[in-house]
């Protein structure tokens, strides 16, 4: 049997989640395919099971490897994989049947070296779409692909990105994969996708992006009270992914179509990664980068995703601000993950209160404001992040002390 799609789900210590994920691969309608699990020293029983359904499916493959990572463990499929695209899954997500009919069917159609989709997002049930930003369509002239560089990693400023950047709502041709992939440094663990995404982008000739959403993305509870060392940590491959990718458009060529996007990107992380951090490289500003919050100020705030849960747990652990409430109008998605976010109508804002709108997004911005204006907030209580020089220095500051602890 000739394989289209070789389907590579790295997997460590998933045995919970497993069986929805294999069970969504092996039902799916495109049958020439083999699927390809890494276990990435798994010490639960995610290595078993990986082995019971290889003896019911003769498509699958097992490799069992030492701990190395996601990056690695998906170098190890790549390595073992013959078919003419390759794909992604994470374990603890799933696909609809259909999902690599449809993807296949295009790039056979165009001859693409990536096709991709949207996604759905899945939280204790419920589900949002989220599709790429850069339209549906199919680019392969010289100037769609520069239209592709230009907006990919951020197509708004703020920042937003044109496409989004996870391996698995993707097909990508095996020659892409292997050219590039197998050089990314296995130490990255935060960024991942992106490192492996966008220089794949850069280097296709042809893309085609569609309107279709049928990969599960599952987000499950964790917890939000990360150490400060852990956060260090993600800082330092914060910068690995920044120098990764400035790296790869190099060798490419584009470097200057994708500069400010980088810009963009690299605050991005920073802020939603490694806030704790950055706050304490700005010791003149009580909350940077927002300006006029004084110490003992009464703060709300607004929005949950990943800057807002940076912006949380700081003020909660910091003495120098009042956490009056955390708001989001999708409250109850974050109440099941376990999160204290209130809908707007559950806090009564008072006129000493402070909001910090904690979106990265100026069209959320200004939606959210608009909002909380019509319920009679007034504009000077509102605050939200400015990109300014000062930001900019404060992270060129924080990679040239490279964040040694305090005390050494």
């Amino acid at each position: 049997m000739e394989i289209g799609i070789s389907v590579i789900v790295p997997i460590y210590n998933m045995e919970k989640y497993l069986e929805r994920c294999i069970k969504s691969i092996r039902m799916q309608t495109f049958r020439e395919m083999e699927i390809i699990l890494v276990d990435d020293g798994s010490w639960d029983h995610s290595g078993q099971l990986c082995d019971q359904y290889a003896a019911e499916d003769r498509r699958i493959k097992v490799i069992h490897k030492p701990n190395g990572g996601l990056v690695s463990a998906r170098q190890t499929g790549i390595r073992a994989a013959k078919g003419k695209y390759i794909a992604f899954v994470d374990a603890d997500d799933w696909i609809e049947k259909n999902m690599y009919q449809n993807l296949y069917s295009v790039a056979e159609e165009h001859h693409a070296d990536v096709v991709m989709e949207g996604l759905k997002e899945e939280i204790c049930g419920n589900f949002r779409e989220i599709k790429n930003m850069i339209p549906e369509g199919i680019y392969s002239s010289e100037e769609e692909r520069k239209y592709i560089w230009q907006n990919m990693l951020s197509c708004e400023d703020f920042f937003c990105m044109g496409i989004l950047p996870y391996l698995w709502n993707k097909l990508f041709c095996r020659e892409l994969v292997l050219a590039h992939m197998l050089t990314l440094d296995s130490c990255i663990k935060v960024g991942e996708d992106a490192v492996a995404v966008y220089p794949m982008l850069a280097m296709a000739g042809k893309i085609v992006i569609t309107e279709d959403s049928h990969y599960h993305y599952c987000i499950r509870g964790t917890s939000m009270t990360g150490e400060i060392d852990r956060i260090r940590s993600e800082y330092g491959n914060i910068i690995a992914v920044n120098k990764s990718l400035r790296e790869a458009f190099g060798r490419i060529g584009i470097e200057t179509y994708v500069e400010k996007q980088l810009e963009r990107y690299r605050i991005n992380n920073v802020l939603t990664r490694a806030y704790g951090a950055f706050a304490e490289q700005a010791p003149s500003t009580v909350l940077p980068p927002f300006e006029g919050i004084r110490s003992g100020d009464s703060i709300i705030i607004y929005g949950a995703g990943a800057f807002g849960k940076a912006i949380w747990k700081y003020v909660c652990e910091t003495d120098k601000l009042f956490m009056k409430g955390w708001l989001d109008s999708a409250a109850e998605k974050y109440k099941c993950l376990g999160l204290p976010v209130k809908e707007p109508a559950e806090i009564s804002i008072c006129q000493e209160d402070v909001i910090v709108i904690a979106v990265l997004r100026k069209k959320s911005k200004d939606a959210i404001e608009e909002t909380l204006m019509r319920s009679g907030v007034n504009k000077s209580q509102i605050k939200w992040i400015e990109r300014d020089n000062a930001m900019i220095k404060t992270i060129e500051a924080m990679e040239q002390t490279a964040f040694e602890p305090k005390g050494k």
